[in-house]
């Protein structure tokens, strides 16, 4: 509450200095500096009260609006504030503004002052309505400025919460579908075991120590290939063919961690490469500030082309939204003998 209570006030004491400074440089530069007279006096007073009226309806008028979103009580509180400056303003001129008043009778001074009063009401009108509407769109401005940065904040956080979900259902997904080809080595009774495991706990340092959104495209360029090693152990008869161009770019580039893996898990699960005429085909091409990716592979036999029961694409897809929405580009083409999946990443973002 102490805190608050001194922003404010050095937030009013701020627009107070601005508002002087303002008003000083304006006669400053038109050579008119304040005489010491009751003219002079007036213009202070009246930049004064200009200055009340604009902190009265920014921080304790229109404040308590938003609080309370009464309008009717607002719209009330909001003329009857008008009003008390227009007859302050009309206070200062009739005590100020001309110093003759004071040489004259009290009769002649009184028909002066009414006359005063009715050529110039509606001017004073005018001028507190202004800087009362003007302080009324200065706390608007702020309180959306408040509220936006807080929106933002909110979306920010909650991007993250959603991010820190999905790695944590990607990376069982992925731990899940390792296992099994160790098992299954396991079963065989293959010598290859140990060189399985020895692979999947460099795979698992990686996917534990990552912990951030992005990851540099080396680290997940490595990982993919320990992961294309491991799967080799199970199928050695699979034709893989793995391509990359830039990869001096690499280490300066941020992707998601485990993006590459996925399109990759996805073919070893539905695809058929033991036909070296039909490998599974992987590109990984930086040209032009763009990242290429792409995976083709043949179908599988045994595999259903409407498959769709696991949660890596989807997962992806996602992350992609979240970390680079309108700046990727993510296809996926079925035909009845082959699956491609290319993703498109603008390094500018």
């Amino acid at each position: 509450m102490k805190k608050y209570l001194n922003t404010k006030f050095f937030e009013i004491a701020l627009v107070i200095i601005s508002f002087l400074l303002f008003w000083l440089l304006y006669y400053l530069i038109l050579g008119k500096i304040w005489p010491n007279d009751n003219v002079g006096k007036y213009r202070v007073f009246q930049h004064l009260t200009q200055c009340a009226t604009f902190c009265v309806s920014a921080f304790v008028i229109f404040p308590r609006y938003a609080k309370n979103k009464q309008r009717l009580h607002f719209i009330l509180l909001s003329l009857f504030s008008i009003l008390i400056f227009t007859e302050l303003f009309n206070i200062l001129r009739l005590f100020l503004s001309n110093p003759i008043f004071l040489l004259l009778g009290p009769s002649v001074k009184q028909k002066a002052n009414n006359v005063q009063l009715q050529n110039y009401y509606f001017q004073n009108f005018i001028s507190a309505l202004t800087y009362y509407l003007l302080g009324i769109g200065y706390a608007f401005a702020r309180d959306w400025i408040k509220k936006d940065r807080k929106s933002l904040l909110l979306e920010k956080e909650i991007a993250q919460a959603e991010l820190a979900l999905l790695r944590n259902q990607l990376n069982p997904h992925f731990l899940f579908n390792t296992i099994n080809n160790i098992y299954y080595l396991a079963l065989i009774k293959s010598t290859k075991t140990a060189e399985a495991l020895l692979q999947l706990s460099d795979l698992l340092r990686y996917v534990l120590s990552e912990k951030d959104n992005l990851v540099p495209l080396n680290k997940e360029y490595e990982c993919l290939e320990k992961f294309i090693q491991l799967h080799k152990l199970r199928f050695p008869n699979d034709n893989i063919m793995l391509k990359a161009s830039g990869n001096e770019q690499f280490e300066n580039i941020q992707i998601p961690p485990m993006a590459l893996i996925t399109f990759v898990e996805n073919a070893f699960k539905h695809g058929d490469a033991e036909e070296s005429a039909e490998p599974i085909e992987i590109n990984l091409i930086i040209q032009n500030n763009q990242l290429t990716y792409s995976v083709k592979n043949k179908i599988g036999k045994n595999i259903s082309k409407n498959d769709s029961s696991g949660i890596g694409i989807p997962n992806l897809i996602k992350r992609l939204n979240l970390l680079y929405p309108e700046k990727h580009i993510l296809e996926f083409n079925l035909s009845d003998s082959s699956y491609f999946a290319k993703l498109e990443i603008n390094l500018n973002h």
